[in-house]
């Protein structure tokens, strides 16, 4: 029997809605759970079980950094002064000159914008940032370089070959960037970079840099680059442009997340590591066949789950088709 189901990221929900403690683990490493989350009303109480130590250093598996990231663009955890940087905005609204906000690649990376920062506010977006997530888009294992991941991986290998002429990391991490650049677009304004975006990651910072002091002088205002990058805040210091540094927080800090902040780690965490087990489902983030970017794959190994999963999942697409909210 094929126990498998091609569901959209908002159908999570249902399979939220059919387990009563959730226990999140990557399968390719023995035993590794990454968290625990217990449901309490409209939120979850969360138990994040791996620290920075705990992760091995590997290119292609998933690093603390990458988790750091699914939590943080995912809105479980915020940056750690961002309390200092709401008073900032606060400050700049007093300001006779009209104030942008531009986020760098790596606050995009963050969906930092459309998890905290009102839409009202003055966006602005260098297409440099832009070219940057796109030349990172397209790239796909090889036969070869799956049989060497699977050397590598400790633990159910097998899990790997959805992945053959699949996208890599980088690329599953570019997909989550471009989905918020392009939601960026809607009430940004998007101006053209001084020169072409290079694969040099310093030498498209100083484009950046450069095409916001064009701006300043152009429009007289004040566009403020918003970065978590230490050395792009360093640039920006030395070139008197005026920029906020991020701190990004421990992964620790998770404590507590709404239902939605929860459906978005999960599939934060699917498309990043590629593959993560939650309790008796394994979920595919990248996965043969998958053609649309909101699309994951769910693989059950209790049968019992998968019937009443399977029952809820066509009684929620029907009444979707009939216009209902389920």
């Amino acid at each position: 029997m094929n126990s498998e189901q091609i569901i959209t990221k908002d159908e999570l929900q249902i399979l939220l809605n059919l387990i009563d403690e959730l226990s999140m683990m990557y399968p390719l490493y023995s035993h590794f759970q990454l968290l625990s989350a217990k449901p309490e009303e409209d939120s979850y109480k969360l138990k994040i079980l791996q620290g920075e130590m705990d992760f091995p250093e590997a290119n292609e598996f998933p690093s603390y950094s990458d988790f750091a990231s699914c939590l943080l663009s995912a809105g479980v955890i915020d940056y750690s002064n961002l309390r200092k940087f709401e008073e900032l905005v606060k400050s700049y609204s007093n300001m006779k000159k009209r104030v942008y906000f531009c986020p760098d690649t790596n606050v995009v990376y963050h969906r930092f914008l459309t998890n905290y920062l009102d839409p009202s506010k003055n966006i602005l977006l260098v297409d440099t940032v832009k070219e940057e997530i796109e030349a990172s888009l397209n790239h796909k294992y090889s036969p070869q370089q799956i049989a060497e991941l699977k050397k590598e991986a400790r633990y159910q290998h097998f899990l790997l070959d959805e992945f053959v002429n699949r996208r890599m990391k980088k690329s599953r991490l570019a997909c989550i960037a471009m989905k918020e650049y392009r939601e960026l677009r809607k009430y940004a304004i998007e101006i053209e970079g001084v020169e072409r975006s290079t694969s040099d990651k310093e030498a498209n910072d100083r484009i950046i840099v450069k095409t916001l002091r064009r701006f300043e002088r152009d429009r007289a205002a004040l566009p403020v680059l918003l970065t978590a990058d230490r050395q792009m805040a360093d640039l920006c210091k030395m070139e008197e442009i005026e920029y906020f540094f991020f701190e990004v927080p421990h992964a620790v800090d998770a404590k507590k997340c709404s239902s939605k902040a929860m459906l978005n780690l999960i599939y934060n965490l699917a498309m990043v590591f590629g593959v993560i087990r939650l309790n008796s489902v394994v979920i595919f983030g990248e996965f043969k066949g998958k053609n649309s970017i909101d699309n994951l794959k769910l693989r059950f190994l209790d049968d019992n789950l998968y019937q009443s999963f399977d029952r809820h999942l066509k009684i929620c697409r029907r009444l979707m088709k009939l216009g209902v909210e389920a």
